[in-house]
């Protein structure tokens, strides 16, 4: 009715301008609500034997022949990196506190995207580097808890393995700790192997220890040799750097 009442050349323009208001509205970009935010997983596993690890529980047996259970299995990785397969290195964390016992502590997220690619090895340090394994560095529980003596060094464990053996007919418990001692770093590097195409900014992958490799090759390890503890003893802290060498995986 109103618009009856008004001149014609100004009904046009009206119908011009609501024609080009409707038609902006119909070109504005919309964001994309149906794409999910990256989401990508570092998991850890932890076995025996090539079997997830039974806590708690005294029925595995090593190269040595100790009859042992595991109750403990704390520790650092750092210097965390992926390479792709034309060499480039992809830094993807700087240190990492494992407790697989402890929820929050058995897995990372990341929400960042990795750059899309074919990688081919995963590196890290076992333990924690020198310009990184500072008393202090790690403020909050429960790293604070892996705080290495000050009188043998400062900074933090590497590890914490603990359980407890047969011995005779006695059960005794082991502290299987490592860590720097006496100047001598201790930490170690490792590289493995992985197949991991990234199309999309994720990924998700699991790094697997096999306890009982800590324990053999190249050294057998009695744990019946480390009843008073290892921490102070450079020549078990030497073995552990050897037998590291196969102790992970990737799955």
């Amino acid at each position: 009715m109103f618009i009856k009442q008004l001149p014609l050349n100004l009904v046009v323009v009206l119908i011009l301008l609501t024609s080009v208001v409707s038609s902006c509205k119909k070109d504005e970009a919309k964001p994309d609500d149906t794409k999910p935010p990256i989401a990508s997983y570092l998991r850890f596993n932890h076995e025996v034997d090539g079997t997830e690890v039974e806590y708690d529980t005294l029925k595995y047996i090593n190269a040595f022949g100790n009859t042992f259970s595991i109750e403990t299995i704390r520790y650092f990785i750092s210097n965390v990196e992926f390479v792709k397969a034309n060499g480039e290195v992809v830094a993807i964390d700087s240190a990492i506190y494992i407790d697989p016992r402890n929820p929050g502590y058995e897995s990372k997220t990341y929400t960042s995207a990795l750059p899309n690619g074919t990688y081919t090895e995963m590196r890290f340090t076992f333990g924690l580097d020198s310009a990184m394994n500072q008393t202090g560095a790690f403020p909050n529980f429960p790293e604070t808890a892996m705080e290495w003596p000050m009188m043998m060094g400062g900074g933090y464990h590497y590890m914490k393995l603990e359980g407890k053996y047969l011995d005779d007919d006695s059960y005794n418990h082991f502290n299987f700790h490592t860590g720097p001692l006496d100047g001598n770093k201790n930490y170690f590097q490792v590289a493995i192997p992985i197949n991991l195409i990234v199309d999309d900014g994720s990924f998700d992958l699991t790094l697997t220890m096999e306890i009982q490799n800590w324990f053999k090759n190249p050294y057998t390890f009695d744990l019946t040799s480390i009843s008073s503890g290892m921490m102070g003893n450079q020549n078990n802290q030497e073995i552990v750097k050897n037998n590291g060498h196969d102790v992970f995986h990737v799955e």
